[in-house]
């Protein structure tokens, strides 16, 4: 799913859960449907997408003197 997709299908928020292990029955999917997809968009939106090349800390030196 790309970056500019703001809405989540309910089979996609489905099978979320299903991957989390968690077991919500279809009643409940479809009256909390609207809240799910966007904690979801906001979860996708707070995502790192690409850390990148991290310097090393070759400046820190743990000692206690």
């Amino acid at each position: 799913m790309s970056d500019n997709d703001s809405v989540t299908s309910e089979a996609l928020v489905s099978a979320v859960f299903d991957h989390a292990g968690l077991t919500i029955p279809p009643d409940r999917l479809a009256a909390n449907y609207e809240v799910y997809s966007s904690t979801l968009a906001l979860i996708r939106q707070a995502s790192v997408t690409g850390l990148g090349e991290a310097v090393p800390a070759v400046g820190f030196k743990a000692s206690w003197d």
